[in-house]
This record gives structure tokens, sequence and C-alpha cells, in this order.
């Protein structure tokens, strides 16, 4: 029964945020792109955010990304994710915090790079992978990484960057 409602949690914080901020290669419906002009559109200014909990095993097996607007959404991901102790405290009357999965793959870390707005919220999100034989033997992860950061009423958008590393770091 208990992990039923684990799974009812997972599903409803899953459905949540893909109405919210889901974004997949390519865009998904709530995504919208940043405008691009040739220099007459207005500068990006960097959004400073803090890291609250970064790890390589959880339930969300897909690349996706949410943005979490309550504490009962938070405390519903801090359970699906494993994450241990209690969350944070996050003012959700001012903040937001931006959830970032790699899905179920070899991948040595996801993290928010940096963030900027312009007509649009971009994410740039890093996602380090191993290379040579070294990705062969690495056993599958679901890495995530979730982070504070300024609400916003701009649309959200993202760029994922993919990097390799080598075995030992």
């Amino acid at each position: 029964m208990r992990k039923n409602l684990m799974l009812g949690a997972a599903v409803t914080i899953v459905v949540i945020g893909a109405l919210v901020f889901l974004y997949v290669r390519g865009g998904g419906p709530s995504a919208q792109p940043a405008a691009v002009t040739s220099g007459a559109g207005p500068a990006a200014t960097a959004v400073p955010f803090t890291k609250l909990v970064q790890g390589t095993q959880s339930s969300i097996s897909a690349r996706t990304n949410y943005v979490i607007t309550s504490p009962t959404q938070l405390d519903e991901l801090w359970k699906t994710i494993g994450a241990t102790g209690t969350p944070p405290t996050v003012d959700f009357n001012t903040h937001a915090v931006l959830a970032v999965f790699a899905g179920k793959e070899s991948a040595a870390t996801i993290a928010v790079a940096k963030i900027e707005d312009t007509n649009a919220r971009m994410v740039s999100i890093v996602i380090a992978k191993p290379t040579g034989a070294c990705a062969q033997s690495v056993p599958a992860a679901t890495p995530y990484e979730l982070v504070a950061v300024a609400s916003t009423t701009l649309p959200l958008t993202h760029s994922d960057t993919t990097e390799t590393v080598p075995c030992n770091q």
C-alpha cells in the first residue's frame, strides 16, 4: 500500500512538473524558446541560484526537468529521489526549485551550469559522461540536481550540453 502511495506521489510530481516545466530535446508543450535576435534584443542577465542537493540515484528514469513551486511538491520530490534528511526550507513566495534529471544512463553528473534571463529564463544544463572503456563499466545511474532560484513569470527554456570526462574524475 505504501509503495502504491509513493508511486502515486511520484506520478503526481511528474504530471505537475510536466505541465509546468517539462522539456526534452525539441521542447515540450510548456517550453518556450528564447527569442534570438541579431544584437537587438535585451542583454542576458545572470540569475543567481543555490544548489540544494545532487545525487546519482533517483527513481526518475527519464531525462526531464521540473519546477517545484510548493513545500508539498518539494517534500514529495525529496522522498522520490531518496534524499536523506529533511528538505531545505525554501520561501516559495519568492523562489522556486528547479529539478533536473539525466535519465537512466551511465552519466557521471547532471548540473545546472548557469541561469540567464532575457525574453525567457534560459537554464543551461551540463551532463557529464565517462569516456572510453570506463563508459561501459560504469553501472547505470539516474543523476539529478535540485537548485533554488528566484521565481519568474518569464517562460522557461533550457539548453543541454554533454561533456565527456575521464574515468578517474
